[in-house]
């Protein structure tokens, strides 16, 4: 069972992580890593508002807080479309081109959209490094990497970091010098945890819109909450919510791996009888009169 679990990383080592990048992301994924994956990226969108000029984008779009399921689920199904298919498919120019179109009108700055694609890049790596069932291997970070680059330079983005070493010091670097407090910061951030809370059953609902801040605050270092409005959490819930995800990966190591017939697949909320890429976008906004 064991040598079966790391077949794909055997396989991995055989690829070369330019060249193959979009295999190793699909294998990534759709197979290895589909939840901490998922979940890491889920938390790039909560880091991504710690720079006000993004946060403010966001706010006055109202995207959030008024179809805030939809917003998310683009922005989950747009990752998944990249690295199923690879940005230099004929898909993933499709997908980058629908992109493209829906930032055109937002004025948003290269600065900008490089700090959100290396907070895009490197929070699942770090979150795998933290909770997943093994720590990804070099090959699997340098072809996150190159996918990551092969998707700025479709999207016309300039400035972008050759290597895992320049995307760590590009977010260290951003972070340093703007990240900030911004009213924007906490009002989008609100928006996306209510999105996270009508997930569960209503009755379920009351308690964690107190829980689910928090323990979103217990899993981000702890300089990081304050800049999006959230209180410090308590120790104990910081511990006991790390712990229990450490668990689960240590737990995933002994258990068979995802079967080659059964690559993941997203269950979008938004989409439940499926999606493509001109779907993503907001909505028409409502005629104020």
């Amino acid at each position: 069972m064991m040598g079966d679990r790391y077949r794909r990383l055997r396989h991995i080592q055989t690829l070369d992580p330019e060249r193959d990048h979009t295999e190793i992301c699909r294998i990534i994924t759709r197979y290895e890593f589909p939840w901490d994956y998922r979940v890491g990226f889920e938390m790039s969108v909560l880091t991504d508002l710690l720079v006000p000029s993004i946060s403010r984008v966001l706010a006055e779009s109202r995207n959030f807080a008024e179809a805030g399921q939809k917003r998310f689920d683009d922005t989950m199904l747009f990752e998944y479309e990249m690295k199923r298919s690879g940005p230099d498919s004929a898909h993933g120019h499709d997908a980058v081109r629908v992109l493209n179109r829906i930032h055109r009108g937002y004025g948003i700055s290269n600065e900008d959209f490089l700090y959100v694609l290396a907070s895009q890049t490197l929070s699942p790596i770090e979150w795998i490094g933290n909770y997943g069932w093994r720590p990804l291997s070099e090959h699997e970070i340098r072809a996150l990497v190159a996918s990551a680059r092969a998707q700025g330079r479709l999207m016309g983005l300039t400035g972008i970091p050759d290597d895992y070493e320049g995307f760590q010091r590009l977010l260290r670097e951003q972070r340093a010098q703007r990240a900030a407090f911004d009213p924007a910061n906490r009002e989008v951030a609100a928006d996306v945890l209510a999105v996270i809370v009508n997930w569960f059953p209503a009755p379920l609902r009351p308690i964690l819109r107190v829980y689910v801040p928090k323990t979103i605050a217990a899993l981000l270092p702890p300089e990081l909450p304050p800049l999006l409005g959230l209180a410090a959490p308590p120790r104990w819930l910081t511990k006991v919510a790390r712990a229990a995800l450490r668990a689960r990966g240590r737990l995933l190591r002994f258990l068979p791996p995802r079967p080659d017939s059964r690559p993941y697949r997203p269950k979008p909320r938004s989409y439940p009888r499926g999606w493509t890429v001109e779907d993503f976008g907001p909505l028409p906004r409502k005629n104020a009169s």
